[in-house]
């Protein structure tokens, strides 16, 4: 890790606790998009899967190593680094990787920054904060997301997903930051990233 805090460089705000119990981020900077290690790139094959680039596969490569879905925002791309995960509002319209214009309503829960949704939440990324050849910092998402609520937007926009599959199913609300602190370390190792220090861990459905 580096000296500086995460806290000092994103913010999590969570508004719709019942549908997102536990959202956990990192934050890598300095990094390099490249080719994954050809070890990886095999690994990924052998579940069928196409390698992209060293940091869409390392998010694939956590999600069949542990169970828990990943997604990586381009960093300077959030418009006030700030991400709140709340439910769409009607009419609300939103690009999403596949290049499709959706139109999303109040069933639909989204990540956000400060502007506008960048991504439905555990279904489908934005395709304005899209991971390009171009970046060089990260922020790293591991979130726990309410099954039924996942399930329904992937139906409604019929895009099923390799992570809308799993979240369908019901994950530990403990996954997520295993999966985190294990995806931030590859990135570290194979995409030469800086760390920030910490993560964030916003945890509203913690029970004892």
């Amino acid at each position: 890790e580096e000296e500086q805090s995460i806290d000092s460089l994103i913010s999590v705000d969570i508004t719709a606790p019942e549908l997102c119990p536990r959202y956990c981020a990192s934050l890598v900077t300095g990094i390099t998009i490249s080719s994954s290690p050809v070890w990886l790139q095999q690994r990924l094959k052998s579940y069928g899967m196409r390698p992209i680039n060293n940091v869409v596969d390392i998010t694939n490569y956590v999600m069949l190593e542990h169970g828990q879905p990943l997604h990586a925002f381009d960093y300077h791309k959030l418009k006030g680094h700030k991400i709140i995960v709340r439910r769409a509002e009607k009419g609300e319209v939103m690009t999403t990787l596949d290049d499709a214009e959706r139109t999303l309503n109040e069933d639909v829960l989204v990540i956000a920054d400060e502007e506008k949704p960048v991504a439905i939440a555990g279904i489908m990324g934005g395709l304005e904060s899209e991971v390009t050849d171009e970046t060089t910092a990260i922020l790293l998402e591991s979130a726990n997301f309410d099954r039924a609520t996942i399930r329904r937007g992937a139906r409604h926009f019929q895009l099923p997903s390799e992570a809308s599959l799993r979240f369908e199913k019901g994950l530990s609300r403990e996954l997520p930051l295993v999966a985190l602190k294990r995806a931030t370390r590859l990135f570290h190792e194979l995409a030469h990233g800086k760390v920030a220090k910490g993560v964030v861990d916003v945890y509203p459905g913690k029970v004892k």
